[in-house]
C-alpha cells in the first residue's frame, strides 16, 4: 500500500509522497510498539497504596522544586515513575477532597459539599460506592490508616465503607473528642486525664468545642485507644501500622489508604526529626513523612512485592500558609491554581515506566475508575461518575489523558466557581468563601503561559471567556441535583 501511494502520485511532487509514507510509517511502527508494549514485562498492578498527606502544597518537595525540604524516598518514586504536574483534587478543603478520591464523584453529588466537624450529623452515605469496597468485592484485604474525616457516626465510618481495618484519627487534628465512639477497656490517658475527665469532655463537646480543641481520639476500628493522641508520635505509629498491613496481607491482593493526618495544623514533631529541615516545623513534618515513604516502599521491596503494586504519594488540597504551591497563586480554601492542582507520584515498577513525566490534565475522581479498570470491575449504572479510567495514560500506552477538563469546586460550598479546559482557566472568584467579594470579577487565564494566575486576558477573548462560563455553569446545574 505504501508503494502504491508513492508511485500512484502523478500529480502530487516527491515531497508530498514522502511525507505520506513516513506518516504511514509511524503509524505502524506506533501499532507495533503498542502491541510489543501490552505484551511484554509490564502488567496491571495487584496491590494498590495511596498515600496521602494533609495541606501540603505542590512546591514542598524536592522532586516539585523545593530546595529547603529535602524528600528523597519521594523522590526516587518520581525518578522510578510518574510524576504529574497537572494533578488535582475535587475541592481545596479536607472532606469533600476524600469524599471524591474515594468515590470517583464529585463532593456535591455525594452529599459532602464542606468539612465535616464532631458537632455534624452527616457523612459519606453508605450507599456511595468506595474504592475499598470495589476492591473488597474483589477478593481485596482493604485497611486505612491514618485521617478519615468523612462522618464519625458509626455508619459513616471505614469499617461501613468497604475497609476491614482502621487505626487513625476521625477528623482533623484541631478538632475534639465527641460522643459517638465506643471506648477501649484498657484506653491509654494521656496528659493527666482520668476516665472521669474523658468522659466529661464526651459528654460536653458541643458546647465547649473550641475549649476542647486539639485533643482528637485514636481509634482501632471504632473504639478509642488513646486520649487525647500523642500527635508527635503519630507518622511514626502509622508507618509501623501499614507495614505491619503489608506484611500481613503479604499473601494476597490488598488495598491500603495511608492519609495521614499532618502537616494539618497543630503541627508536631517527634525529637528525632526537628529542626532538620530548613522549612521550620512544617518542613521537618514533610520530611518525618518522607522517611514514612521509603519505610513503606522497603516493606514492599522485603516481601517481592514492587513489582505487583501501585503506590500514590499525593497531598488533599493545597498548603497552608506554611507550605508553598511553587509558581501557583493560593492554596487552602481557594480555587486559584494552588488550591486545588497537587503534587502527585505514582510509582508502579511492574507497571509503569521510569522517569516519566506529564503534564496532562487528571484528578483524584479518575482513582477508582482506574483501579476499576485495572481490577476488571464494572462500576454501578445508577449514578453518575465524574472520573475517567487513566490507565492507558498510566502505563504510557497514551501521551494524552482522556480528561481534557477540570471544574474548581469552592471550599465549603455547593457551587463550581471555575474551569479548566486544555489550557484555558475561566473563573468567577477565586479566594476563600469568606472572603467572597461583593462583585465578582471573571478572570481567564492562558496557565500554559501564566501558571502564576498573574494576568487576565479576558477582554482580549471575550468569546472563549463566554463559552467556559456557560460549559461551567451547565456543569454546576447539573451536579447540584443531588
Amino acid at each position: 500500500m505504501l508503494f502504491a501511494t508513492l508511485l500512484g502520485s502523478k500529480f502530487g511532487s516527491l515531497v508530498d509522497d514522502l511525507k505520506l509514507m513516513t506518516r504511514e510509517l509511524l503509524r505502524i511502527i506506533l501499532f507495533l510498539g503498542v502491541i510489543c508494549f501490552g505484551n511484554g514485562a509490564f502488567a496491571a498492578p495487584k496491590n494498590f497504596i495511596i498515600i496521602m498527606t494533609d495541606d501540603q502544597g505542590w512546591g514542598d518537595l524536592s522532586c516539585f522544586g523545593s530546595e529547603i525540604i529535602a524528600t528523597p524516598h519521594i523522590d526516587r518514586m518520581a525518578s522510578e515513575g510518574l510524576r504529574m504536574t497537572s494533578f488535582y483534587v475535587a475541592s481545596s478543603v479536607c472532606s469533600p477532597s476524600r469524599a471524591a478520591l474515594l468515590t470517583g464523584r464529585m463532593p456535591v453529588r455525594v452529599g459532602v459539599p464542606g468539612v465535616l466537624f464532631p458537632r455534624s450529623t452527616t457523612g459519606l452515605p453508605p450507599a456511595e460506592l468506595t474504592i475499598a469496597e470495589l476492591l473488597k468485592r474483589q477478593g481485596y484485604a482493604t485497611g486505612i490508616v491514618g485521617k478519615w474525616h468523612l462522618g464519625h457516626q458509626a455508619q459513616f465510618m471505614p469499617m461501613n465503607q468497604g475497609f476491614d481495618s482502621y487505626y487513625g484519627v476521625p477528623y482533623s487534628n484541631d478538632m475534639s473528642i465527641s460522643a459517638e465512639f465506643d471506648i477501649s477497656p484498657v484506653v491509654q490517658l494521656n496528659e493527666g486525664y482520668t476516665p472521669e475527665q474523658m468522659q466529661s469532655d464526651r459528654a460536653r463537646y458541643l458546647q465547649h468545642y473550641r475549649e476542647l480543641r486539639n485533643r482528637v481520639p485514636l481509634l482501632e476500628d471504632n473504639m478509642i485507644i488513646e486520649y487525647p493522641v500523642d500527635q508527635k508520635t503519630l507518622t511514626r505509629r502509622y508507618t509501623e501500622k501499614a507495614v505491619e498491613f503489608i506484611a500481613e496481607h503479604k499473601e494476597e491482593p490488598f488495598f491500603l489508604y495511608m492519609p495521614h493526618t499532618m502537616p494539618h495544623k497543630p503541627h508536631h514533631i517527634e525529637e528525632e526529626y526537628a529542626g532538620k529541615s530548613e522549612a521550620g516545623i512544617f518542613g521537618d513534618i514533610v520530611q518525618q513523612i518522607d522517611w514514612s515513604v521509603g519505610e513503606v516502599l522497603n516493606a514492599l521491596h522485603e516481601h517481592g512485592l514492587s513489582e505487583d503494586t501501585f503506590v500514590m504519594f499525593l497531598s488533599d488540597n493545597g498548603p497552608i500558609p506554611e507550605g508553598s504551591a511553587g509558581p501557583m497563586k493560593g492554596g487552602k480554601f481557594t480555587t486559584f491554581e494552588g488550591g486545588l492542582r497537587v503534587p502527585a507520584v505514582l510509582w508502579a515498577p511492574g507497571t509503569i515506566a521510569a522517569g516519566g513525566e506529564s503534564d496532562e490534565i487528571a484528578s483524584t475522581l479518575d482513582l477508582l475508575p482506574t483501579i476499576a479498570h485495572w481490577v476488571g470491575a464494572d462500576l454501578p449504572e445508577d449514578r453518575i461518575y465524574d472520573g475517567f479510567s487513566l490507565k492507558d495514560l498510566i502505563e504510557g500506552r497514551s501521551a494524552q489523558s482522556p480528561r481534557h477538563e477540570i471544574f474548581y469546586y469552592a471550599a465549603n460550598s455547593g457551587t463550581i466557581n471555575g474551569i479548566r479546559v486544555g489550557g484555558w482557566k475561566y473563573q468567577t472568584w477565586g479566594d476563600h468563601p469568606r472572603a467572597r467579594p461583593e462583585v465578582e470579577v471573571p478572570k481567564l487565564y492562558n496557565l500554559r503561559d501564566d501558571i502564576g494566575e498573574k494576568h487576565n486576558v479576558i477582554e482580549k477573548y471575550p468569546v472563549l471567556a463566554e463559552k467556559l462560563r456557560r460549559r461551567m455553569l451547565e456543569f454546576d446545574a447539573g451536579v447540584n441535583v443531588w
